[in-house]
């Protein structure tokens, strides 16, 4: 808990136009450190920076309405599925009147598989 609170208070401070933003953040990077734990996988601190960043942006994002481009859909076949479905369930969780779409959900993914392939090796 308390290195997302240092993480996002380092994003925070190099972003103060994020700020409104951080609550939200914060409780989905909660989430993601729950399910990580179920999975027994360590975060280390150089990915939780990444993370927290995409996080941040993905919430700015909703808050403003804006979407990003669609990606291909072979993109997915590079990452676990496991990894895709944790990613739309703690995008869409939160706010469910926040539609996470699929580029969204697999940036997110793109960070988890990086996780998991480094501590379990490629799928």
């Amino acid at each position: 808990m308390q290195m997302i609170d240092d993480i996002l208070k380092e994003l925070a401070e190099t972003k103060s136009d994020y700020l409104s933003e951080v609550s939200e953040s914060k409780q989905i990077l909660q989430k993601i450190e729950e399910e990580f734990h179920l999975m027994e996988i360590h975060i280390p601190r150089d990915r939780w920076l990444a993370i927290g960043a995409h996080v941040l942006a993905f919430v700015r994002r909703m808050t403003n309405g804006e979407k990003l481009p669609v990606i291909e859909a072979e993109l997915f076949a590079e990452i676990h599925p496991d990894m895709v479905t944790l990613s739309h369930k703690v995008l869409s969780e939160e706010k469910s009147a926040w539609q996470a779409d699929d580029t969204e959900a697999f940036l997110l993914a793109v960070h988890f598989e990086a996780i998991r392939a480094m501590q379990m090796g490629p799928s």
